[in-house]
């Protein structure tokens, strides 16, 4: 009981020092300390156009300090964006998916996210510090992408990586993520189909300020963290067969230009503005949405909206009588 204490009283320390740094989309090169699991609720929601239907999709994220540098993630992803497997009429399906008219998608599991996040540097003084962090991610996942832009939060199965460096200045946090993704083929062996998206850059920058409290008096303080993300991402265009021929999306550009170009090579930069409130230092509420800033994503629509919960649970290992 004694060793939980000091776990917990260290813990709320150390998120008090960060807590301006805990972006809602990016994550920050700093860790969860060492045997501390976090638990987190991911939402995001927009109405597709024109169907003018809800498209919704939600996560549960599991994290774990391994050591107080290494950091664990374990992501389960579901969504109405997908069907199971691809509708024998392609063309009807890519051409009138985004209509009223189509037959809404159920609910699915979309995929399951492995992620691993190692520090290697960390250069900490009062009030500030400097840190660097590698990370490398894998998904399986279990529905066809339909879209060349990739994601390894359950559209695509792949693997990729990169790097983080987060600062931190007082109330002001500022990092940048680079991010590479590959995802892998998808395989429909009873249609004959194959589908693959491109490969992906991110190039994604954070902006972090604490606004209330401007001083700290107990670890139950209250506090208002206000957030702007860009993210800012190319990919290249996807490519599909059919019984081993190469399918052409050109015929898209007569019905709907929106699935046309969701499928050819791209780049864009959105703009994520949020705001985050952390109660007792332990339950944090991200609230938010995203806008176009150049070009735009064809894996969505906007505005989206999104929100996150997370809360902290508190562990120790217990020595062994010998």
């Amino acid at each position: 009981m004694k060793k939980i204490l000091i776990i917990f009283f260290l813990v709320l320390s150390f998120f008090k020092g960060i807590c301006q740094e805990l972006f809602p989309y990016a994550e920050s090169a700093s860790n969860i300390p060492k045997n501390v699991l976090g638990m987190r609720f991911l939402f995001e929601g927009y109405k597709e156009i024109p169907s003018q239907r809800q498209r919704n999709w939600g996560a549960l994220r599991a994290m774990y300090g391994i050591t107080g540098k290494t950091t664990v993630m374990l992501t389960a992803a579901g969504s109405n964006h997908h069907l199971a497997k691809f509708p024998a009429n392609l063309q009807n399906y890519f051409a009138n998916h985004h209509q009223r008219v189509y037959k809404p998608n159920p609910y699915l599991l979309e995929g399951i996210n492995i992620y691993l996040k190692q520090r290697v540097i960390s250069i900490d003084g009062f009030q500030k510090h400097l840190r660097v962090a590698l990370f490398g991610q894998a998904c399986k996942s279990f529905v066809p992408h339909d879209e060349s832009e990739p994601f390894l939060m359950g559209d695509n199965s792949g693997y990729g990586g990169g790097t983080i460096i987060t600062g931190l200045y007082k109330r002001f946090a500022i990092s940048f993520t680079y991010a590479y993704a590959h995802p892998l083929l998808y395989k429909d062996k009873a249609q004959q189909i194959t589908f693959q998206a491109g490969d992906a850059n991110n190039y994604d920058i954070s902006l972090g300020y604490r606004l209330f409290p401007s001083k700290y008096s107990t670890y139950n303080d209250l506090n208002i963290n206000l957030y702007v993300e860009w993210v800012n991402r190319s990919y290249g265009a996807a490519e599909m067969t059919v019984r081993d021929a190469l399918y052409d999306f050109s015929y898209l550009k007569n019905f709907d230009q929106n699935v046309y170009y969701s499928l050819i090579d791209g780049k864009y930069s959105e703009i994520r503005p949020s705001i985050q409130l952390i109660l007792n230092s332990n339950n944090r509420i991200d609230i938010g949405c995203a806008y176009p800033f150049y070009g735009r994503s064809y894996t969505h629509f906007y505005p989206l909206f999104f929100f996150n919960i997370q809360k902290y649970f508190y562990f120790s290992k217990k020595k062994k009588n010998v």
